[in-house]
């Protein structure tokens, strides 16, 4: 069953949008529907999945999100900046989920490839 529509966004450029078929973090496999085709992937090309809202969801505000979530600024290799909150962030984890601040955007969260970040600023609160 397809659970999510997401854009996986490659380190390099470029991006595809489908159907969320399979997500496995720990062996790095993205598999997508795309049309009436599936597209499986290496998530080390990537630098993040994002997770699409649905077009009637409302975003989470950060004062929902700042109660046990630690705010995180992070930077991609090609300068991309994306502030959100992340929940159990771990240094040796490949990646990580956090929920982004942008209300205006169509993320709900993002999965963000470790190896393909050049900075990840972690704010105390």
């Amino acid at each position: 069953m397809l659970s999510a529509r997401v854009v996986a966004r490659f380190l390099m450029g470029g991006t595809l949008e489908g159907n969320l078929v399979l997500f496995d973090p720990t062996t790095g496999i993205l598999k997508l529907r795309i049309g009436s085709q599936k597209r499986e992937m290496d998530c080390a090309a990537l630098k993040a999945i994002f997770f699409l809202r649905r077009p009637a969801a409302v975003p989470l505000s950060e004062s929902y999100l700042k109660p046990g979530g630690k705010k995180v600024c992070v930077t991609f290799a090609d300068g991309e900046k994306i502030t959100g909150y992340s929940y159990g962030l771990r240094p040796l984890q490949k990646g990580f989920y956090f929920f982004p601040v942008h209300a205006d955007g169509r993320n709900e969260r993002i999965y963000v490839i470790r190896k393909n970040t050049l900075r990840i600023k972690t704010e105390e609160k």
